[in-house]
């Protein structure tokens, strides 16, 4: 059984014991065979967008256990729409998704041992073409933290307005474009050994449909089976600008999606 997960993300501060934690996303990772590994990131963005998308890996790849590998991809606004990754690779995809609440959101799926399997990163051009996020640090900054979380980390802290840790795994109001040490010290934790298994067993990751009705059980502001988008299911918790939601379909298969909503949403 194929466990799908999904976040959504912004960023923020706070320079405390708690903030230099460990701050993985559960124990969700990429199994590999040899250290370091390569991640096909499958390239799917339009316009400027590629420029950040390829700094963003440039970064991540600094890592002493992890290199990201860019490869073209379909820019089919079908295909951004749904930003459904191939098995084994991460599929990032620009689109104005409409006023959802989120200008990120970014998924892995997974399989029943914990490990990621296939991962997609959306970035919402809605808010990103005016506004308080019509801004290339913010670009940077939400590429950069949706490809973090794809690679198995959560934020370093989720409190907007404290001092930031300039981290783009930190929520907070001035953006941050780039990791921190403390995030390629986690990351060394996270893939501190080698498995059998190399991940690559399965597709997954993207949008197929919702069989909820509207308000019941889909996502905020998207029409149930329109264009392939799925449903998020019921909110088990929110917290200030963070909210998880949980969906199970018919044959078990678990959704769990992370959302940061924008501010004031």
């Amino acid at each position: 059984m194929k466990i799908k997960l999904a976040i959504a993300a912004l960023v923020a501060v706070v320079i405390s014991t708690a903030s230099y934690a460990g701050h993985s996303w559960g124990v969700y990772h990429w199994a590999r065979t040899s250290s370091p590994f390569v991640l096909t990131i499958v390239d799917s963005t339009t316009s400027t967008w590629p420029t950040f998308v390829a700094l963003a890996i440039g970064d991540w790849s600094v890592s002493s256990v992890l290199s990201m590998h860019w490869e073209q991809g379909d820019t089919k606004s079908r295909t951004r729409r749904r930003c459904k990754p191939p098995g084994g690779k991460v599929r990032i995809c620009n689109l104005a998704y409409g006023n959802t609440g989120w200008v990120g959101l970014a998924g892995i799926s997974i399989d029943s041992a914990g490990h990621i399997v296939s991962g997609y990163t959306k970035l919402n051009d809605t808010y990103f073409a005016t506004g308080f996020y019509n801004d290339d640090a913010w670009r940077q900054s939400v590429t950069c933290q949706e490809l973090g979380h794809n690679i198995g980390l959560g934020h370093q802290d989720v409190d907007f307005y404290n001092k930031s840790l300039d981290s783009c795994m930190d929520y907070q109001s001035d953006p941050w474009k780039y990791p921190n040490a403390h995030d390629y010290e986690q990351l060394e934790t996270i893939y501190d050994h080698t498995e059998d298994d190399d991940g690559v067993d399965g597709g997954g990751g993207g949008n197929d449909g919702c069989n909820a009705p509207p308000g019941k059980g889909c996502n905020k502001g998207e029409v149930p089976g329109r264009n392939g988008d799925i449903g998020w299911g019921m909110s088990i918790g929110r917290r200030g600008q963070t909210e998880t939601f949980m969906r199970i379909d018919p044959d078990g298969t678990r959704h769990i999606t992370y959302v940061t909503w924008v501010q004031g949403h």
